[in-house]
């Protein structure tokens, strides 16, 4: 679990209080801290030999009730450690506002009350780790394994992107002539109203859906499509909540206030006569109800995916079709590991060592597809070397084959605590990676070995780029490749999410009351249904570190606020670290209780709609992420105090009434959406030099000044930078990067300078979207394809005027994605052989003057799925004749509108 992690923060936070005055003052107090110290460096040697254990043997070296106790044992002196740092604190920001009403000797028999406190709490915490050590059994190594270490990104400019681009879980083998009756039936008008797919867990049900759902063949029959993840705890509003919001992302709020019939006329509104496909995923017994419901409906015509665990009984009026999965054979199997493991079969058939391998890895798998990709992904981070795969292959034997136990094990210790995280989420929920990034940070989960040369957030993507490696977690992807949403999948969840729960790691909401009067305090939190976070006594959470809330309900605001209440109601404190309320409508916040959360470091409001954010948020002393995007804040934001900030993310619509004073937030990192209007302001803004991701949206004369092009020169760290203007105002942006080696995605709104377009560019950009840029030049154009690392290019409204488009041999060397929009003047456009010769995806739309598609379309052989949109009556065809008979799908739309969300 995290039990290292936070011994270690732990020690390092005891450590700061023995320079300190109450140390040197008190000598029982210091004599405990470094009593408490000691025995903690014994406790994190014993917790690293039973992880070298579980890492040679692929078995758990201790039992749940352990865990659990080691834990507890552990939070407990965390939360003595931490209960004491608040009592100082708000001890000296009270005599520091009362000076001249507190006397000395209150503020000493004060303090001195709480150190008596707290060595009363660390002795009876050591006590219980004592007799845990008395249990510490000699590590036995297998083979001189020991755990992993996480793997290196740095230093490596290509796979540090590459990775992006890897094969998704949505790589399916087996039974083919199956898979295409399902193609035919989907494409066909008289298919069945509802499709089962039906197997035990981990045999790919969820990836044959995946394929199913984003064939081309199949999003040309449909106008809209919604996949939902059905709740464990049954609720049909909140699945037909989740259809309407993935027909049209505008309705986020309006799902809110609807009711459940309301909801059905809804989704037949904005279907408007088209066609719907549904999946839902993950449908048991008791919740096949919502089938009757969407079949019984006349409002819209759906045709219905979905899978599950068990046969259903399917309403009467379902005309329907059932897949059962079952294992893989073992020429379907080896098929799967090749791919899951990165390896082309030559490689591996050319390796006589590693082939011998085969016949233990096939047995240990036994067909199951949920063991092999796990295997695979496992082996894929180790050196394709005999001895390596061996050693691996000898310990999931010796675990009986317990893949999923072996999988964790083998993890890197800063990833086990990352990993386990994910199990807090709702199953199979999507978690955009920018929120999940954020919160390991939060909860001190990375720890970077050199801060001056890394920071936290990078360790945290290192970290998910190895989960992602070993197949850990599945990503979904934008349009662009890059990760948007990610979640654990279902088996791995259903395994890891008890346990991690079960020995106290986090809870849910919903734990039974039973349950409940076991614990002795909760830790982390996450609420999905609405009323039951308020179950909880007051006592259980007063040393609530994390609190994640999922219900999006309306009514559920009110309930954050008496929530929070209870956190600080028994000692007029709250030791939370994160309160992330992001999607939650509208949450009552107040001053009195936020100021007392001193030691908040996360705090997300993005998509709650809120009208004003209480001024207590401004001053929170540790608070290092804010993110407000996607509001309704109205009132003057004046941060001011919040010295630690790194992150903050603003709503554009609103952030004109965004005021920052410079002077104390220096240490900013993150700065998304600020309105900057105001040269005085500007001017403040230079004093942000650490800043690694910059958006700014402004009126044209100040988004394309002088000043503002010297602050951007001055910025060097900057690696994602983002100039839009608000006003549609000609500007001219005279940019030079070609000094900013580490800025990699780069967006430009506006004209750019024509004298020195050489030297706009930075050398390692990999990503780059033009908007009015006013290009007239097809050389100019090919300055952008000399850049050796630019993987995306999106040319957008304006940013082209020329008629002609010539992409010459050799240009644009690793161009995978290539977009062209609203190009007005664009007549003709020639892709010479060995251009852009590594290109996946091509979108053209709204190019009305383009009269028949690119010469040299055919010479692009790694092209896969183009998407033609507004374009001249026959263009599509054209492009269809010209890649027929390649494995390409065509995606033409008639209008931007008719295209599949």
């Amino acid at each position: 679990m995290d039990a290292k992690v936070c011994v270690s923060l732990l020690i390092d936070k005891l450590q700061d209080f023995l320079p300190g005055q109450a140390a040197t003052s008190n000598p029982l107090f210091k004599k405990q801290v470094q009593t408490t110290v000691n025995d903690l460096r014994s406790f994190k040697q014993f917790l690293q030999d039973a992880e070298d254990r579980e890492a040679s043997s692929g078995c758990w070296s201790m039992n749940a009730q352990t865990v659990a106790r080691v834990l507890k044992a552990i939070y407990s002196a965390d939360d003595a450690t931490d209960t004491l740092l608040i009592r100082n604190e708000l001890q000296q920001i009270r005599f520091r506002r009362r000076h001249n009403q507190t006397s000395p000797f209150m503020f000493s028999f004060t303090s001195l009350c709480s150190h008596i406190l707290f060595i009363h709490e660390m002795k009876k915490s050591m006590n219980e780790v004592r007799r845990l050590l008395k249990k510490k059994e000699k590590a036995v190594t297998w083979d001189n394994a020991t755990t992993s270490t996480l793997l290196s990104f740095e230093n490596d400019l290509e796979y540090g992107w590459r990775w992006l681009f890897l094969e998704e879980t949505n790589y399916f083998v087996g039974p083919e002539q199956k898979m295409n009756e399902l193609f035919i039936r989907l494409k066909s008008q008289e298919f069945p109203k509802v499709i089962a797919v039906v197997g035990e867990g981990g045999l790919g049900k969820t990836t044959l859906a995946t394929i199913l759902y984003n064939r081309v063949d199949v999003r040309r029959n449909f106008t809209h499509r919604a996949w939902v993840q059905v709740p464990s705890l049954f609720d049909a509003r909140y699945v037909l909540a989740d259809i309407v919001k993935q027909i049209n992302q505008v309705e986020l709020v309006v799902e809110s206030t609807l009711s459940e019939d309301e909801l059905m006329v809804r989704i037949g509104e904005l279907l408007n006569g088209g066609r719907c496909l549904i999946v839902l995923e993950g449908v048991g017994v008791e919740s096949s109800q919502i089938l009757a419901t969407l079949l019984n409906s006349s409002q819209f015509d759906a045709r219905i995916i979905i899978t599950t665990r068990v046969v259903l009984n399917l309403p009467y009026q379902a005309t329907y079709l059932t897949l059962r999965l079952g294992r893989l054979n073992e020429e379907e199997s080896w098929k799967l590991f090749l791919n899951k493991v990165r390896m082309a079969e030559a490689e591996v058939m050319n390796n006589s060592q590693l082939i011998t391998l085969k016949k233990q890895i096939l047995k240990i798998c036994d067909g199951l597809p949920s063991a092999i990709v796990l295997l695979s992904g496992l082996l894929s981070t180790k050196q394709p070397h005999y001895d390596d795969w061996y050693r691996a292959i000898v310990r999931a034997s010796n675990n009986k084959g317990d893949i999923l136990a072996l999988s964790y094990h083998d993890l890197p210790s800063e990833i086990k605590p990352c990993f386990l995280y994910m199990g807090i989420f709702p199953r199979k929920a999507e978690i955009p990676v920018r929120r999940l990034i954020h919160l390991w940070v939060a909860e001190g989960f990375v720890m970077p070995s050199d801060p001056e040369k890394t920071n936290h957030e990078d360790v945290a993507e290192r970290c998910f780029k190895e989960l992602v490696i070993r197949n850990m977690i599945q990503v979904r992807r934008k349009s662009d490749g890059s990760p948007k949403t990610c979640y654990m999948p279902g088996f791995l969840y259903d395994y890891f999410s008890s346990k991690a729960e079960a020995v106290g790691f986090f809870h849910t909401s919903c734990a039974s009351t039973n349950k409940q009067s076991e614990l002795a305090a909760v830790r982390r939190l996450v609420a999905t249904h609405s009323g039951t976070i308020n179950n909880f006594p007051s006592s259980f959470l007063q040393n609530l570190r994390s609190f994640v809330a999922f219900n999006t309900q309306i009514h559920a605001a009110g309930d954050v606020g008496m929530f929070l209440n209870k956190i600080i109601s028994n000692r007029g404190f709250g030791l939370l670290y994160m309160l992330d309320l992001e999607g939650l409508y509208k949450p009552m916040l107040s001053d009195d209780v936020l100021q007392k959360l001193i030691h908040l470091k996360y705090l997300g409001l993005r998509s709650t709609f809120i009208d004003s954010l209480p001024e207590a948020v401004q001053s929170l002393p540790c608070l290092e992420t804010l993110d407000v995007k996607y509001t309704n804040i109205s009132n003057v934001i004046n941060i001011d105090k919040a010295e630690k900030l790194r992150h903050l993310y603003l709503f554009e619509n609103s952030s004109d009434k965004v005021r920052l004073d410079l002077r104390s937030i220096t240490s900013l990192r993150t700065l998304c959406g600020l309105n900057i209007e105001s040269l005085s302001e500007l001017t403040e803004l230079q004093k942000l030099t650490r800043l690694r991701k910059l958006k700014l949206i402004g009126p044209g004369n100040m988004i394309g000044s002088k000043e503002m092009s010297e602050y951007i020169f001055k910025l060097t760290k900057l690696q994602f930078l983002k100039l839009r203007c608000k006003d549609n105002s000609c500007i001219s942006l005279d940019l030079s990067l070609k000094e900013h080696e580490y800025l990699r995605d780069l967006y430009l709104d506006g004209l750019l300078s024509q004298e020195r377009f050489d030297n706009l560019f930075p050398p390692y950009l990999r990503k780059l979207t033009l908007l009015s840029s006013g290009i007239n030049v097809n050389d100019q154009l090919l300055v952008l394809g000399q850049l050796p690392h630019l993987n995306i290019l999106r040319l957008f409204c304006d940013s082209y005027f020329g008629k002609q488009l010539i992409f010459p041999s050799e240009a644009f060397p690793n161009l995978l994605i290539l977009k062209l929009r609203s190009l007005p003047n664009l007549e003709e456009w020639i892709v010479e052989k060995g251009a852009m010769k590594y290109l996946n995806r091509l979108e053209i739309r709204d190019c009305k003057h383009l009269m028949k598609p690119p010469q040299g379309l055919v010479n692009l052989k790694f092209l896969k799925e183009p998407v033609i949109t507004n374009m001249i009556m026959g263009f599509g065809e054209a492009v269809e004749d010209i890649l027929r008979g390649r494995n390409v799908s065509l995606l033409i739309f008639v209008s931007a509108n008719d295209k599949v969300k």
